[in-house]
């Protein structure tokens, strides 16, 4: 079979890769129009750019991939780059040959200097892909977790819920005085349903870029389009406040009985790291009384908040790690490939992935 792969036309295949993503993706519920008129042609750094991958003997479309333009900060200074999603193959199509003809796609623009570099997220199946097309492997993306009730793990011991109900209370009890009584001198938070930022928020991310070496854009109108235009999620923020100052936020969704944090704004790490953290819990918890069982935070692993996370009692599980893949052209920005595959200059969170 020969195939071929082409840039996609945004307005006139968008059907086709809609579909594709629908027959590939199961996600009860969720609206791929919606998200492809949002990721792909409403991204305030600029439309998306998309590659399908053509059966030529047949004339069909088989499988696409996307970029999503965003800007990033390499030592400071300003880079529009690519982050990479919706890599998709229909089943029958994929093999290896035809999954690295579609990824090499986005690396030839990137030699030929169209952006300066591009990160993905591939899921364990598809790392191999990006690795046999030049990609480089530069972290992991994990999972950490915070159980507030652990009911749920004593039934799986136990099976059955009585038990486990009455095993469970006075674990819980303790879990609820593990911050209760934390001291915040000075310190104060609000929570908000719906995403409010402003010139304050873009402070902190001011802040962040002279901090981390490489970080990608957390502006307000990005923030603004990411969470709070967000069409198939909903999300919240928490400000923490010394002074009356802003000091830091965290972005956060609920699905069921888990709050999964998204994104943090933070203004002198150092110092107020760990409390962000300490102060969400504590009103976080009230808010939703007994409806959340944990909380539940993926970031790369090399992220300067791991160990505070780790501190404050949140445990790693290998159930949602990812790598973290990069690449640039060392003939083209040969000053941009030691600090770029050294995982330990990214700022990096699951906020990152645009997909």
């Amino acid at each position: 079979m020969a195939y071929s792969v082409k840039v996609a036309d945004l307005e006139k295949e968008r059907h086709i890769m809609v579909t594709i993503l629908e027959n590939n993706r199961n996600v009860p519920g969720f609206d791929f129009n919606k998200r492809f008129e949002w990721i792909y042609l409403n991204n305030p750094t600029g439309k998306a750019r998309a590659w399908i991958i053509w059966d030529e003997d047949k004339n069909i479309p088989v499988g696409f991939t996307g970029v999503f333009p965003r800007k990033a900060y390499v030592d400071g200074r300003e880079y529009t780059v690519w982050n990479c999603g919706d890599f998709s193959i229909e089943k029958k199509y994929r093999t290896l040959g035809v999954a690295v003809k579609l990824r090499k796609a986005a690396r030839g623009a990137v030699n030929n200097d169209e952006v300066p570099f591009l990160y993905a997220h591939p899921n364990e199946r598809m790392e191999v892909i990006h690795l046999r097309s030049g990609h480089k492997k530069i972290a992991q993306m994990k999972r950490y977790a915070l159980p507030f009730r652990v009911n749920r793990v004593l039934q799986a011991y136990l099976k059955n819920e009585l038990l486990a109900r009455m095993a469970a209370k006075p674990i819980n009890f303790i879990l609820s005085l593990k911050y209760r009584f934390s001291t915040f001198l000075g310190l104060s938070g609000k929570l908000h349903d719906q995403i409010q930022v402003d010139e304050r928020h873009a402070y902190l991310f001011e802040y962040m870029k002279k901090r981390f070496r490489v970080i990608g854009d957390r502006s307000v109108e990005f923030i603004n389009w990411k969470f709070a235009a967000n069409p198939n999620r909903q999300y919240q923020q928490f400000d923490m406040f010394y002074k009356s100052n802003l000091v830091g936020t965290v972005f956060f969704t609920r699905k069921n009985d888990v709050i999964h944090i998204i994104d943090i704004l933070i203004d002198d790490f150092d110092r107020f790291a760990g409390q962000l953290f300490r102060m969400f819990i504590n009103y976080i918890r009230p808010a939703y009384k007994r409806r959340i069982v944990s909380l539940s935070f993926i970031l790369q692993e090399y992220n300067p908040f791991v160990p505070v996370l780790e501190e404050l009692g949140f445990r790693f599980r290998d159930d949602a790690t990812s790598a973290v893949i990069c690449y640039t052209s060392a003939e083209k920005h040969p000053e941009l490939e030691p600090v770029l595959y050294d995982g330990r200059n990214w700022f990096m969170t699951v906020g990152d992935r645009d997909a």
